[in-house]
Parts: structure tokens; C-alpha cells; sequence
């Protein structure tokens, strides 16, 4: 799979630019950064580990390394789904470590102008919130919900 640059976005913006994958959940436009990301897989099986937390759905074996499968859906406080052997991971290399997201649908790269990310100002990041970095408005797209990489994949020691 091969994602695409939003070249609209690519032009409004002179200054520096970030890249981020923009992927599906519940019909919602998420975002990772690029940098964070070491490949995306589409299919497989996810073997399920008994005993694992709730929001892991097991392991893949990815060209002999076992790669944790993390929920996204749950990590994000969304309903679950039963996966499948059709499923898009996005796999990150975040904090030293490879950890792969469930997400529903991969679509596009898009360039993103730094200063237009907005924060969760006022927001209660005890919650699900933490794991949001920002959202920004593409004339493209709408809103893309920028997700911290590290803390959806359960990277990040969670303070409660």
C-alpha cells in the first residue's frame, strides 16, 4: 500500500510542514506522524495471548519478530470489533519499541503546517484525551484528530 501526499495541503502552507498518516476509526479521521511509523500491514493473523491487557489483541509474527497488536479502538474509547484476517495494522516504532494499531482504513499522507494544530485546550487529559496531540482543520479532509503514537500504543506510563 502506498500512501498518497495531499498536494492541496502542500501548497498552502511555505513553512515548515509535518507529515501524517491519516487513517479511519468510526468513521472519524485520525492521525500519526510518519516518523513513527515502520511499515503498514493489510491481513494477517493476530494471534491472541492469553492473560495480555484488554486493549491487546495479541501478536503477529512480522518477518520472524513478534509485534504486539494494540485495540485502537479501545485505547481511544471507542466501541470494539472482533478483528479479522482483513485488517489494516499500522506498525510504529515509538520509544525504542514496535507495536502495531488496529486501525479500520488507511488512507492518505497529508502535510501538515505545525502552527495550525490546535491543542486540547481546557480539556481533562486523565482520559481517553491523552492520547490526542492536537487536531487541525485540512480543507481536504476536515478535522484529523493527531494521536500521540507512543501513549495510544500503551508506550507511555499512564498516570491515573
Amino acid at each position: 500500500m502506498s500512501a498518497v501526499i495531499d498536494t492541496a495541503s502542500q501548497e498552502q502552507y511555505a513553512g515548515p510542514r509535518e507529515e501524517w498518516l491519516q487513517f479511519m476509526l468510526e468513521e472519524q479521521s485520525y492521525g500519526i506522524n510518519v516518523l513513527q511509523i515502520q511499515e503498514i500491514l493489510y491481513g494477517g493473523l493476530i494471534e491472541p495471548v492469553p492473560g495480555s491487557p484488554t486493549h491487546v489483541l495479541g501478536v503477529i509474527n512480522l518477518r520472524g519478530s513478534i509485534v504486539t497488536v494494540v485495540d485502537t479502538r479501545m485505547r481511544l474509547g471507542l466501541p470494539s470489533r472482533e478483528p479479522s484476517q482483513s485488517e489494516w495494522i499500522v506498525v510504529l516504532d515509538a520509544m525504542g519499541e514496535t507495536v502495531g494499531l488496529m486501525v479500520d482504513e488507511v488512507l492518505e499522507v497529508h502535510n501538515v503546517d505545525p502552527d495550525q494544530v490546535e491543542k486540547m485546550a481546557g480539556a481533562d487529559l486523565s482520559g481517553h484525551e491523552r492520547h490526542v496531540g492536537g487536531v487541525v482543520e485540512l480543507s481536504s479532509i476536515g478535522m484529523l484528530i493527531l494521536l500521540d503514537a507512543a501513549s495510544v500504543a500503551g508506550l507511555k506510563r499512564e498516570e491515573h
